[in-house]
C-alpha cells in the first residue's frame, strides 16, 4: 500500500464512523483539489447527497465535518468545508517523515509493486525492416516498448520482450535488384568492410530499386519476380536452418521458365539480411534495449495454411479466388488474408505469429503491439479473427499501443525516396553537439564520450516519450538538448546537481521531519508522495509520458526548493532534514529516468 492509499484508508475510516454517510462508497469520492489552499484531499459525498437530503452541498459537507473525530497521532492536521467539499488538511511533518524514510529505504524499489504479480505480459516492439535503415520513427516504437517493458516489471510483471521483423516483401525484392543491377556488384559487396558502410550501400539500393519499380514497367516485372523469389529463398531458409514448415505456396512456380537464379538471390538475401541484423543490435545497444525472442516475417509464411483453416472453419470465406474476413458483422473492414494468387498477406502471416507467441511462453495475460496508427484497422481484424478462432487464448488479451508519426520540419519521412533520417545519424549528431558543450569543462576524452553517449541518446529517446504516444511528433535536436526546460539533459543535469550537494555536503544524520517546514520544502515532500500513482497510472494506461510529465514537475520543484532553501549553509537538524531530502528527490528521479530507459551521469 502506498503513502497516499494509507491516507485516504485512513480518510475513510474517519468518515465511516457517521451516520450519515453510513455504508456508502467513501473512497470513489476523494480527490486531489486543484489548489492546494483547498486542503490535500477533498471529499464530494455532500454533492450525491444533495438532491437525496434536499439539502445544499455545503450544509452537508458541515455536518458530516461537524462529526469527524480525527485519532490522536494521525496525519490529518485539520477538517475545514469550502465550496461544499470537505477539505482534509494533512500534517506536513508527518507526511514528511513517512515519505522520506519509505523513500530511503526502498530507494531503487521505490515506486514499484506487485499489483502484476503472477501476470505475464508481452510487448512487440522495433519492428524494423532488413535491407532499410533503423530511422527516427523506429527510435520512437523501441523508446515506447522500452519504457512499457520497464514500467510492466517494476510493477511485478513477467514480461517477454520480443520484436518481429520484416525480412520478406517487396522491399527486399527491390533492395536486391538494386544491387544486381549495381556494376560489379560482387566486387562492391566484398570491398564493403564496416556495418555503416554495408548499410549505407543497401540503402542506395533500396532507393534505386523503388525509382525503377515506379518509372519502369521492365524492371517492375523484373522485382516482383524478385519477390517471389525472395519468398523461395525464406521457405528454403526455414526448412534447411529453421527445420520450419515452409508453407503450401509453391513461390517458385511465379517465376517458372524465366532463367532466375534461386542460388544467386538465396545466398545475397541471407548476407544482406545479417547485415540489417548486425545494424539492428548495435542500435538496440545504444538506446539500452534488447529482447527475448525475435520473430521474422519469413517465420509466418505458413500463415497461408491457418487461412485455410479458419476458412474450412467458417471464420474466414471465399471471395473471388481470394480468402477474405468479412468485418461487416462486426462494424470491421473487410480485409484479404490469402489473395487469389493463393499467397498469404500480412493479415494471414499475423495469425501465425500470434499462434507462435501465444504458445511458446505459456499463458500471455496481455500482448502489447506497438506499431503506427496506420495498422489500426489491421489490428481490429486480426485480434477478432484469432479471437474467433481461439477466444479463451486470444479474447482481451492483445492491444494495439499506437504511436504518432516523428515528423521533421521538411515533413514525413521517406526511405524510399532515400532522404530517410537514420537514428543512428540523429543519435550521433545529438553526441557530436553535446561534445561542442563539455569541450571546456575539463573532462578526458573518455568522461566526455560517455556523458555525452549518456545525454544524446537521454535527449533523443525523451523527446520520443514526453509526448502522448497517440500524437504526432516534430522532432528537433537543437530543443532536445537544451539544458533548460522539458528536457532529458535538464533532468539528468538536476540529477547531477543533487549529487553534488550530497558529495560536497559528506557524512550527514538521516532527519525524515522538522517544525514548521518552508512552502518549497513541503510542495517538494508532496510530489515526492506522489510517485507510486504516477507509475501505477502509467502501468495500467500504458502510458510512458507520464512518467515524463512527472519527472519533469518533480525537478521542477526541486530546483525552486534549491533555490529558496539553503541546503548546504543551513545548520543542525535543519541541514540534515534538507540533505535528506534533497537524496529523497535524486532516488526518486533516478527511478523515472530508470522507468524511461535514460542512464543518468553522475557528473556532466
Amino acid at each position: 500500500m502506498t503513502i497516499n492509499e494509507m491516507i485516504k484508508s485512513e480518510i475513510v475510516g474517519v468518515l465511516e464512523g457517521i451516520d450519515l454517510i453510513e455504508s456508502r462508497d467513501i473512497a470513489s469520492t476523494l480527490e486531489v483539489p486543484p489548489n492546494p489552499e483547498m486542503g490535500d484531499i477533498a471529499c464530494n459525498i455532500s454533492f450525491s447527497l444533495s438532491k437525496e437530503l434536499k439539502k445544499s452541498p455545503n450544509h452537508i459537507a458541515q455536518e458530516i465535518a461537524n462529526g469527524i473525530k480525527v485519532p490522536k497521532g494521525s496525519v490529518i492536521e485539520r477538517v475545514a468545508v469550502k465550496g461544499g467539499y470537505i477539505n482534509f488538511y494533512l500534517s506536513l511533518g508527518k507526511l514528511s517523515q513517512m515519505t522520506l524514510k519509505e523513500i530511503l529505504n526502498k530507494k531503487n524499489h521505490y515506486g514499484s509493486s506487485d499489483m502484476g504479480k503472477g501476470k505475464k505480459y508481452m510487448v512487440e516492439f522495433a519492428h524494423p525492416n532488413t535491407h532499410k535503415l533503423f530511422h527516427i520513427g523506429h527510435l520512437r516504437n523501441i523508446s515506447i516498448g522500452e519504457a512499457m517493458v520497464r514500467i510492466f516489471e517494476f510493477t511485478g510483471h513477467e514480461v517477454i520482450r520480443v520484436n518481429y521483423q520484416g525480412d520478406v516483401g517487396l522491399h527486399i525484392a527491390k533492395c536486391l535488384y538494386g544491387i544486381l543491377n549495381t556494376e560489379n556488384y560482387e566486387e562492391v559487396l566484398n570491398g564493403l568492410k564496416t556495418i555503416e558502410e554495408k548499410m549505407a550501400f543497401l540503402g542506395k539500393c533500396y532507393a534505386a530499386g523503388s525509382k525503377a519499380y515506379e518509372e519502369n514497367d521492365k524492371a517492375k516485372s523484373a522485382i516482383n519476380d524478385m519477390n517471389s523469389l525472395v519468398y523461395a529463398s525464406a521457405q528454403r531458409f526455414n526448412k534447411e536452418e529453421r527445420g520450419l514448415e515452409p508453407g503450401s505456396t509453391d513461390y517458385l512456380k511465379f517465376v517458372q521458365g524465366k532463367g532466375v537464379d534461386i542460388d544467386k538471390v538465396y545466398m545475397i538475401w541471407k548476407r544482406t539480411r545479417l547485415w540489417s541484423l548486425e545494424h539492428f543490435e548495435k542500435v538496440y545497444r545504444r538506446v539500452y534495449s534488447h529482447f527475448d525472442r525475435y520473430y521474422f516475417e519469413s517465420e509466418c509464411l505458413a500463415g497461408v495454411d491457418l487461412a485455410n483453416e479458419a476458412e474450412r472453419k467458417g471464420v474466414l470465406k471465399k471471395s473471388e479466388g481470394a480468402i477474405i474476413f468479412d468485418g461487416e458483422p462486426y462494424g470491421l473492414d473487410k480485409r484479404v488474408f490469402v489473395n487469389n494468387m493463393g499467397l498469404p498477406t500480412y493479415e494471414a502471416k499475423e495469425l501465425k505469429l500470434a499462434q507462435m507467441e501465444f504458445s511458446e511462453f505459456g499463458k500471455i495475460e496481455k500482448c502489447l503491439h506497438v506499431v503506427g496508427p496506420e495498422q489500426s484497422s489491421f489490428f481490429k481484424v486480426t485480434f477478432k479473427v484469432e479471437e474467433l478462432l481461439d477466444p479463451q487464448k486470444f479474447k482481451d488479451r492483445q492491444f494495439h499501443l499506437v504511436y504518432g508519426w516523428v515528423r521533421l520540419k521538411e515533413g514525413k519521412m521517406s526511405s524510399r525516396l532515400g532522404n530517410v533520417v537514420v537514428a543512428e545519424d540523429i543519435m550521433n549528431e545529438a553526441k557530436s553537439k553535446l561534445k561542442g558543450v563539455l569541450k571546456d569543462r575539463g573532462y578526458s576524452e573518455k568522461e566526455m564520450d560517455k556523458i555525452s553517449e549518456m545525454v544524446a541518446i537521454g535527449a533523443v529517446k525523451y523527446s520520443m516519450l514526453k509526448i502522448s504516444t497517440t500524437k504526432e511528433i516534430s522532432f528537433d535536436v537543437e530543443e532536445s538538448l537544451s539544458f533548460e526546460g522539458d528536457s532529458s539533459p535538464y533532468l539528468q543535469y538536476a540529477h547531477v546537481r543533487a549529487g553534488k550537494i550530497l558529495e560536497k555536503a559528506g557524512s550527514f544524520k538521516k532527519i525524515f521531519k522538522v517544525d514548521n517546514l518552508a512552502p518549497e520544502e513541503g510542495m517538494l515532500v508532496k510530489k515526492l508522495v506522489g510517485f507510486p500513482e504516477v507509475v501505477g497510472k502509467s502501468t495500467v494506461e500504458y502510458k510512458p509520458n507520464l512518467i515524463a510529465d512527472y519527472a519533469y514537475d518533480l525537478a521542477e520543484t526541486f530546483s525552486t526548493f534549491y533555490h529558496a532553501c539553503p541546503v548546504i549553509k543551513s545548520e543542525g537538524e535543519l541541514r540534515d532534514f534538507r540533505l535528506t531530502l534533497t537524496e529523497a528527490f535524486k532516488v526518486t528521479l533516478k527511478n523515472c529516468l530508470d522507468l524511461l530507459g535514460i542512464e543518468t551521469p553522475e557528473i556532466m
